[in-house]
């Protein structure tokens, strides 16, 4: 529990110190306030009973300080609150930043269901670990200052409550484990439930163009009785704590009843003190919430435990440690080798590519179209010169620097990418256009927008600019998100342009639309682009075909085809037929 309590405080930050002296602060003055209550009574009952009559001065003061302290307790507990709140505002933060600062690699590993989850379930779990600790930290300051009060007021009595409440102690210890274990489970099958539930969402069109109904409900189906099962396995141990706790804690209250009539009866034990120590909520209030806060908190660091495994995780650095060529090429890679980081989840086709002593450069202002079969290397040339992995060898620069001479920021700032399939966000045309410059005025989003034929379909809808485009663009067409796409990269205006062209069936009009728009973008621009159109490979100024992760061919069209080797094989069975 320690290890798992120094993950929690360093969370925490800079607000710990606060954190502990007010939670502390509250719980002792807390009780203190019961304490005080406790013992007015018992001079109350001393004054009825054997007309104690010179105690009537203390009792006003005892009285007295019930009532202040009661003030200060809902002070202090005020401030704590909000010292809680300002943590747990800093924890949602600091998981997003560390989200942010995943490698691309984990993204590909990971399912975006179980990353969701341990950004909002497993977050919602330290609030829970938050609120556990604060019930057994509390229960515990009462315990160890009302039972030296009990044994005070009367050995016997104080003597019967500490037996068990040690008893209580040791056996709920016997629990923590099992519970922790049994929570985990459940954690995992409710992450398998939220992967399941994504890919219906998301994949909803396809599921019904291949009737997959059937096979994802009893797909989904096993995953809802696996979260059954694991969490029926807890809540039988759970209940099973629960319930020796109740037994074993009625026992001691009947027990404590009966023996304090008897030693009233048999006058060794005064009425004050006996109403003192049995009307006293502190003990009894302490032990139950001790009974439900512990197996609660084995709960929470299940949860927790799977977020700390996200804090830790490896981090992309700020930048790769890459040298240059020496040249001014617009961009340069040179012998790279490289080979996808084997994690268990990922593809096994994937875990056995590699790229092997690739060289290709760029002069700066001019065009490289990669060509080639699908899985040759490609995409991932495109990934390698945006940072988004390290290669394991070899030398990269970009405008005539090395890539260690960058941080990653700086790389991906000098760099506009026009993805195959282009992401929109939810939000409005003008939010994503503007992800390319975040200051960018009205004019210069209106401009990108025109430059890539997107203007004229922006105007047409519901409120121009301002539409919502819904999830992921739903609500645009394929041709109107590439639009968008390319608008974002023009309003950026980067030095370096990567364009990975749709595959998609596109209608003819938006077809020519974003050609002429990406004739537009790269015609200033050193440009990579990963081409499937011929009249894109043949305004290129040069033409690599990339085969099993090297270049196989290169040259400019007319050269490539007189070769008659590869590009001649792909020209004639993808290209010969296409009208330009």
């Amino acid at each position: 529990m320690l290890k798992d309590m120094k993950f929690i405080f360093r969370l925490m930050g800079k607000n710990k110190g606060r954190y502990s002296v007010l939670l502390a602060a509250w719980s002792i003055i807390g009780s203190l306030v019961d304490m005080t209550f406790s013992y007015a009574l018992k001079l109350l009952t001393d004054f009825f009973v054997y007309k104690e009559k010179e105690n009537v001065l203390l009792l006003i003061l005892v009285f007295s300080a019930s009532i202040v302290s009661s003030i200060l307790f809902c002070v202090f507990f005020h401030l704590h609150n909000k010292v809680k709140e300002d943590i747990l505002r800093d924890i949602r933060m600091m998981t997003f930043k560390e989200v942010q600062k995943l490698p691309s690699s984990y993204f590909k590993a990971t399912h975006s269901g179980d990353l969701v989850s341990r950004f909002n379930a497993d977050t919602q779990s330290v609030i829970t670990v938050f609120v556990e600790f604060e019930h057994i930290f509390e229960s515990a300051i009462v315990l160890l200052m009302r039972i030296p009060f009990a044994l005070l007021l009367d050995l016997r009595f104080g003597a019967i409550l500490l037996g068990f409440s040690v008893f209580t102690g040791v056996l709920n210890v016997l629990f923590i484990k099992p519970l922790r274990e049994k929570h985990k489970n459940i954690l995992k099958d409710k992450a398998s439930l939220s992967k399941q539930a994504s890919e219906v969402v998301t994949g909803f069109t396809v599921a019904r163009m291949f009737s997959l109904s059937t096979f994802l409900r009893s797909r989904f189906e096993k995953s809802v009785q696996d979260s059954f099962d694991s969490g029926w396995k807890a809540a039988k141990t759970y209940t099973l704590q629960r319930g020796l706790n109740t037994i074993i804690w009625n026992f001691s209250h009947y027990l404590s009843t009966i023996l304090g009539a008897l030693f009233i009866i048999n006058g060794t034990l005064e009425a004050g003190n006996y109403m003192a120590i049995s009307t006293s909520t502190g003990i009894g209030w302490s032990v139950s919430i001790l009974i439900t806060a512990l197996p609660n908190l084995q709960k929470a660091f299940a949860g927790s435990n799977r977020l700390k495994e996200l804090y830790d995780e490896p981090k992309e650095p700020e930048l790769y440690d890459i040298e240059g060529t020496g040249t001014d090429m617009g961009i340069e890679m040179s012998k790279v080798d490289f080979a996808y980081e084997i994690r268990d989840n990922e593809e096994k086709e994937e875990n056995n590519f590699r790229i092997s002593g690739l060289s290709l450069d760029i002069e700066q202002g001019k065009t490289l179209a990669l060509v080639g079969d699908s899985g040759g290397g490609k995409s991932t040339i495109a990934k390698l010169i945006l940072g988004l992995f390290k290669i394991d060898e070899g030398k990269m620069q970009i405008n005539g620097k090395a890539y260690k001479d960058y941080t990653l920021e700086q790389l991906r700032e000098s760099i506009g990418y026009v993805p195959q399939d282009a992401y929109i966000f939810n939000g409005t045309i003008t939010e994503n256009i503007k992800y390319g410059k975040p200051d960018a005025t009205e004019e210069e989003i209106v401009n990108a927008a025109m430059l890539a034929n997107a203007h004229d379909f922006i105007l047409a809808q519901p409120n121009g600019y301002e539409t919502y485009v819904g999830e992921r663009g739903i609500r645009l067409s394929g041709g109107q998100r590439q639009r968008i796409a390319i608008a974002r990269a023009i309003i950026k205006n980067p030095s370096i342009l990567l364009l990975d062209e749709a595959t998609s069936s596109l209608d003819s009009e938006s077809e020519k639309m974003i050609q002429d728009a990406l004739d537009r973008l790269i015609k200033t621009k050193t440009s990579l682009v990963i081409a499937h159109r011929l009249s894109t490979i043949m305004n290129a100024d040069r033409i690599c075909y990339i085969k099993d992760g090297y270049v196989a061919e290169q040259g400019t069209h007319a050269e490539l085809l007189a070769k008659k080797g590869l590009y001649h094989e792909l020209y004639y069975r993808e290209f010969a037929k296409e009208t330009i």
